[in-house]
């Protein structure tokens, strides 16, 4: 599991190496594995590494001043690489690390500081509705060439084409000169949002390859396989891809470059979970995985050369309902679910070294829930962290009209409320949640069996909503997921399976008044926008927790787990950061420590 996807692309030149042979892998993928560690995101990445050499180590070349050790660092993943490429237009099949490692973010977020970092902006300025963005001087592609605001126009009309997440705030853009350009916004914004989306925004979009795309149809591009004549500008650039690894060769051109000081890095695949387990207690076939969960009795294996990186998720184990269901569509049903789950024992089971559950189911990230809703948080309803209130469930089932036959929960018509309850395959420790979940639903009285599928039938399956209920994470992830909107907003229109849970976020509904007082009326998506519209944290409070209100009583989803995400490096032939790095909490390791110089080759003695 992984966090969010940004974009990526870049050129394809000739790799200065062979790519190193992969046949190695297969003794370690070999074990039958789960995929799908914590991490925060639509899409399952792990990782992988590979048993073979194919370089002399302690061979050293002068670039720029630096001195290049002769050295590939393999990093794990779960996917085929010859099944992906770099368009981050091509939502199905863009390999997001890819991405992370060919180009340049525009800004970065740490979580350790709760900052962020200008990246590939000089600049970047508020004023009202106008904001402001100054390029690096410095930033240039792969191939020599200044990136300008000719790319940046390209890119911004590829993605209002495509229905990118900054036009939701955008009315209009406008280039200023070759580096200066500006965002008029639709409204004041809350500047954290901008923030939070410009992180997930790259440098990708070079206007000599994307240029056509511009005056054809959002398809065409969507469709665009970039793998070749692939342009870079960020630290790496494409090398070349087999079905086994996908191979980035050091990008001399990057404006940063003396702070990569190895020649080579390697996306390996591995067979899922237990495969890039067992890579990591060899100790000496893999160097890295972004994103793997292991759980303690694993970690108890493994080497003293391997070490664990953990940092916020801001995602985790949730349900999701089909609102046009006829039994969880209704909000007594969704409510009886809440109640008879006891989210403790889910974490407990699934893996208490890095999960804990959510205080109060109310789309808010568990951690920051205290600081959001403050004393108002004793108003919430928690459902029963770690209980089970199969009374208040069963009370709330007779009072929707439902009976129980045999220990079978029925409509009026005597058929059973359950049906498939679906999981993502090769997600190991989701699995066992869902083992957990549905075992407390069918003891309840609900006839549910577990259906487990391949993650993109998974995905297909809630966008065509053919379902019922089953497994989703319930907080986007990554940096954004701090700021209570994108959660917030995410879990009432889930645009990551297309809007296919059917919640009427648009309209008016009637709930229990704040505190327990009275009635109040409530338009969910309009009040989340309005967060957006807010000029500080402090103006926020109020929309936030009338959002959060609606969002434990109504359900749009169910908040049942959180997450700190693990990620490992290995130290016997790489330098890392010290434990408090910021750089080791801005996702995703190890592409950011590798980019700031953190995280290094050791040099031959």
């Amino acid at each position: 599991m992984s966090e969010p996807s940004d974009r990526g692309e870049y050129e394809q030149r000739i790799s200065r190496r062979t790519l190193l042979a992969a046949a190695g892998v297969s003794g370690v993928s070999a074990l039958a594995g789960c995929s799908g560690g914590d991490g925060d995101s639509a899409t399952n990445e792990s990782g992988g590494g590979t048993d073979g050499e194919s370089t002399e180590e302690g061979s050293d070349t002068a670039t720029q001043g630096t001195s290049v050790v002769s050295r590939t660092y393999r990093n794990g993943m779960s996917q085929n690489p010859v099944d992906l490429n770099v368009n981050s237009y091509n939502p199905q099949n863009f390999l997001e690390l890819a991405g992370r490692l060919l180009h340049e973010r525009f800004v970065a977020y740490s979580f350790a500081t709760d900052e962020f970092q200008l990246v590939a902006l000089e600049d970047l300025e508020f004023d009202g509705t106008t904001v402001t963005l100054t390029l690096r001087d410095d930033l240039t592609w792969d191939n020599g060439e200044d990136v300008t605001t000719e790319d940046i126009e390209v890119q911004m009309d590829l993605l209002e084409k495509t229905s990118g997440s900054i036009w939701g705030y955008l009315e209009d853009y406008e280039i200023v000169d070759e580096k200066t350009f500006e965002f008029h916004l639709q409204k004041e914004t809350n500047p954290r949002i901008i923030k939070y989306t410009l992180n997930n925004m790259r440098v990708d979009t070079p206007a000599e390859i994307f240029e056509e795309y511009v005056d054809k149809d959002a398809a065409e591009v969507q469709g665009f396989a970039w793998e070749d004549d692939v342009i870079a500008s960020g630290p790496w650039s494409h090398a070349e891809k087999s079905r086994q690894a996908w191979e980035f060769e050091r990008n001399e051109e990057f404006y940063a470059a003396e702070n990569v000081n190895f020649d080579t890095f390697l996306l390996e695949k591995y067979g899922g979970n237990q495969s890039l387990q067992q890579a990591l207690i060899s100790g000496d076939s893999i160097d890295g995985v972004t994103s793997l969960f292991v759980p303690p009795n694993i970690v108890e294996e493994l080497p003293d050369n391997v070490v664990e990186n953990r940092m916020p998720s801001k995602w985790g184990y949730g349900i999701i309902f089909n609102h046009d269901d006829e039994h969880f569509g209704q909000r007594p049903v969704r409510q009886a679910v809440a109640h008879l789950l006891n989210r403790q024992q889910i974490v407990d089971n699934g893996g208490p070294r890095t999960k804990f559950p959510a205080e109060v189911p109310c789309g808010i990230a568990p951690k920051d829930q205290e600081s959001w809703l403050g004393d108002a948080m004793d108003d919430f309803e928690t459902y029963g962290v770690d209980e089970s209130r199969t009374d208040r469930a069963a009370e709330l089932m007779r009072e929707a009209g439902y009976s129980k036959s045999d220990g079978t929960w029925q409509d009026d018509s005597g058929s059973a409320v359950g049906g498939e309850y679906l999981s993502p395959a090769g997600w190991s420790d989701w699995t066992t949640m869902t083992n957990t979940t549905v075992s407390q639903l069918n003891d309840f009285g609900f006839d549910f069996s577990i259906s487990t599928v391949p993650t993109n039938d998974w995905f297909t399956r809630y966008s065509e909503s053919d379902f019922k209920m089953g497994s989703m994470y319930w907080l986007p992830g990554g940096a954004r997921s701090a700021f209570p909107y994108f959660p917030l907003r995410y879990q009432l229109t889930n645009t990551h399976v297309g809007g296919g849970h059917n919640y009427e976020a648009d309209t008016e509904y009637t709930i229990t008044g704040m505190g327990g007082d009275g009635e109040m009326t409530i338009n969910p998506l309009e009040t989340v926008n309005s967060i957006a519209r807010t000029a500080s944290d402090e103006a926020a409070v109020e929309p936030v927790r009338r959002a959060a209100w609606h969002n434990h009583i109504e359900l749009p989803m169910l908040s049942v787990v959180g997450t700190n995400g693990q990620q490992w490096f290995t130290n016997d032939e790489w330098d890392l950061p010290a434990e408090d790095d910021p750089s080791r909490k801005v996702p995703r390791p190890p592409m950011w420590p590798i980019h700031e110089g953190k995280l290094t080759a050791t040099e031959s003695e």
